[in-house]
């Protein structure tokens, strides 16, 4: 399909633009009205916010959209370099992340490229490669949470309209417009935290108070104390590292984006240790996960 632009410009295989636009409203509209209903747990694509820093933000729209638009569309602006940057990018990926599952689809999307190299490129391969591009973000036991597949859907329909711009702009807009992408849905999530209540709070259980305050994102310098069981304090910290420094072999399946001030203090009269049971009980009391809003 072509389409003729107001300077003359010939716009192909804009199927991809218009299919890839009404996806992504349709899925994110779901996915907002999920996320009020979901109690299925998270991918591992959203707790990984539990970790998210400064530099993570940076790399989310400098590093990542080059590195992506280079392995998923650099295969589609016809220079032989980018397909084995295309090749051996999604083969590195792939076995970055672990994800072994990918590994048929993406022999399938090599094998049907290099068949059809010769001729004009069917559109089944556009569709195969903005699907792998949606599955290469989660693992595979993310694929048991529903939550997962309305993210597939989303990813992939972002690369639908990420390949249009490869073929009809060029790589480097592809890039531009993936940045884009990726810091406003990262900006959004922290201008949120940097606008919340963040006044010092305390709670108390029969054996521990515990004060808490969320801090600003972008505070650096934390540091934690712990003592047997009987105190934790914590300043400029992920909840992620918080947890990690009491519930050892525990994930930590819940979203707590940002950084905290956190203080434990076990009671005089008690002899309880401040266990990973305990630290959930003051957690969930205290109402900082971002999934019960």
């Amino acid at each position: 399909m072509k389409t003729l632009g107001r300077e003359g410009k010939i716009y192909h295989e804009n199927y991809l633009l218009k299919y890839g636009l009404v996806i992504f409203v349709a899925s994110l509209i779901v996915n907002i009205i999920w996320s009020y209903y979901n109690t299925s747990g998270f991918s591992s694509r959203v707790i990984r916010f539990n970790n998210f820093t400064l530099i993570h933000f940076i790399a989310a729209f400098t590093i990542a959209p080059v590195v992506e638009e280079l392995i998923f569309r650099g295969i589609f602006t016809g220079k032989k370099i980018f397909k084995y940057i295309t090749y051996l990018g999604s083969i590195g990926y792939l076995l970055l992340l672990q994800n072994y599952y990918l590994i048929l689809l993406l022999l399938i999307f090599i094998v049907l490229f290099e068949l059809g190299k010769k001729k004009q490129i069917s559109s089944y391969i556009y569709y195969i490669n903005a699907l792998l591009f949606g599955f290469m973000h989660y693992e595979i036991n993310d694929l048991k949470i529903a939550d997962t597949w309305i993210g597939i859907v989303m990813t992939a329909s972002i690369g639908l309209v990420l390949i249009w711009v490869t073929l009809n702009l060029g790589l480097l807009f592809s890039m531009l417009l993936h940045a884009l992408n990726n810091f406003f849905a990262v900006a959004v999530i922290i201008a949120a935290h940097e606008n919340s209540d963040m006044s010092l709070k305390k709670i108390e259980t029969k054996d521990f108070t515990m004060e808490y305050q969320p801090v600003s994102f972008f505070v650096q310098n934390g540091n934690m104390q712990t003592d047997a069981g009987t105190f934790l304090k914590a300043e400029n910290m992920s909840m992620s590292v918080i947890h990690g420094s009491i519930c050892f072999n525990e994930q930590l399946d819940d979203i707590y984006i940002g950084k905290f001030n956190i203080s434990i203090q076990r009671k005089q009269d008690s002899n309880k240790k401040l266990d990973c049971t305990s630290l959930h009980q003051l957690l969930d009391m205290a109402e900082l996960k971002q999934n019960n809003e």
